[in-house]
């Protein structure tokens, strides 16, 4: 290669390097300043020490963000979770009312009851993926009815959960309509 060569783009005169020659040349860290990249595809980028492909796992360090969504879930600021859930009808009888729901959260309102004081109501809920060990939260919710009502138990078993409702406060009244409860089903 002659100093005429201009391949690299360097223009430079000085009269000690007049014969001199640029014999190896290595540009390893270029800097662009004050341009405009117009070609958007990268061939080889490199993120995170991921090179080109896709990136199936990446550990973040730093991550801030308002809200994180995930499927029945939302995760917002300040660390509120709104689970998504829904209001479901039971319908039935005073020892058994069903209902088929699609949600992992929700309230269930049964039918009129006039449960006999001292004994339950089963309200079984058919939801696909639910299996035996799976936590069920219930609580009273409300309803129509006017004698006090508790939750007894609330079981998972495959796709159903049972939740038992009792009429046990009072020891002469039965239950004079609906009740309500909010279900929560954690995997």
């Amino acid at each position: 290669m002659s100093r005429d060569t201009k391949s690299i783009g360097v223009a430079f005169r000085d009269q000690f390097l007049e014969n001199a020659e640029l014999l190896n040349c290595t540009l390893t860290t270029p800097t662009i300043a004050g341009a405009t990249l117009t070609t958007t595809t990268l061939t080889s980028p490199t993120i995170n020490g991921v090179v080109g492909g896709t990136t199936t796992s990446q550990t973040f360090t730093g991550l801030t963000a308002t809200t994180a969504t995930a499927t029945n879930l939302v995760v917002g600021t300040g660390g509120t979770v709104a689970i998504d859930n829904a209001a479901v009808a039971a319908t039935g009888n005073d020892t058994t009312q069903t209902a088929t729901v699609t949600k992992a959260a929700g309230t269930i309102t049964t039918g009129a009851l006039t449960t006999a004081a001292n004994a339950t109501t089963a309200v079984v809920l058919t939801l696909t993926g639910v299996a035996a060990g799976d936590i069920i939260h219930a609580t009273p919710a409300g309803g129509t009815n006017t004698v006090a009502v508790y939750v007894q138990s609330a079981i998972a078993t495959t796709n159903t959960i049972t939740v038992t409702l009792r009429n046990g406060i009072n020891a002469t009244t039965a239950l004079n309509g609906t009740v309500a409860f909010h279900y929560t089903w954690i995997k």
